[in-house]
């Protein structure tokens, strides 16, 4: 009987060891799945930044391209009349015309990347960005006169800029036309403008950005 209990004893022991190493394996499984759906978690996670990160950088670029003039205005804040508050330049003014058109020139400059990024890329945040054009052009004259001086250096988005400078398409269509007889002996500019002025009488429809797309599309 002695015998017997032990080996009873022991087989008790064996099984509840079996027991006990099965219970820790599980335990040891369960904290393994948990890691690997976290790691599996954390890898999604990256993915959907790296998914965005384009994204993301056009918005940045967005911002960029359309607020950098601040900067400029806060160290000259004797610019800003000419470009929020509708102030014509005149001679006698305590700035010069090239400082003035220079600023311009950056504004416009950025102003053109802006939209043709707008064209390139639908994640780019056009809702706003078109708003912040559009004041700008009808808040300043130097800007206006800047365009029409340099609208050859616009080739791909001036038709954009000219609509978004205007409230109705009979004012784009006389710029246009202003624009045409301007160009004088250059008969590609001139040309280019008139190839403009059909354009924009054949997409009655068509939104400001599209033009610039159009333009890019076809090299001009």
């Amino acid at each position: 009987m002695g015998a017997e209990v032990i080996i009873s004893l022991l087989g008790f022991g064996g099984t509840l060891l079996l027991v006990t190493v099965g219970l820790l394996n599980f335990s040891v499984f369960r904290k393994q799945l948990r890691l690997a759906q976290e790691q599996i978690e954390t890898a999604l996670t990256q993915l959907e930044i790296s998914r965005k990160q384009p994204e993301i950088q056009l918005i940045q670029r967005a911002i960029t391209e359309t607020t950098d003039h601040v900067r400029v205005l806060v160290e000259k804040p004797y610019l800003r009349p000419y470009f929020y508050e509708n102030k014509p330049w005149r001679e006698g003014d305590p700035v010069s015309r090239d400082e003035v058109y220079a600023m311009a020139e950056l504004l416009l400059t950025n102003f053109a990347s802006a939209l043709m990024h707008a064209a390139a890329f639908p994640q780019y945040p056009v809702n706003g960005i078109d708003r912040i054009i559009m004041f700008h052009l009808r808040q300043s004259p130097a800007l206006r006169s800047f365009l029409f001086e340099s609208f050859d250096r616009y080739p791909l988005t001036g038709l954009t800029l000219l609509i978004l400078k205007n409230d109705a398409r009979p004012e784009v269509e006389d710029d246009l036309r202003q624009l045409v007889a301007s160009a004088g002996d250059d008969e590609y500019e001139r040309r280019r403008r008139e190839g403009l002025l059909r354009l924009f009488k054949a997409k009655e429809h068509t939104g400001a950005i599209r033009f610039t797309k159009f333009s890019m599309e076809k090299g001009h």
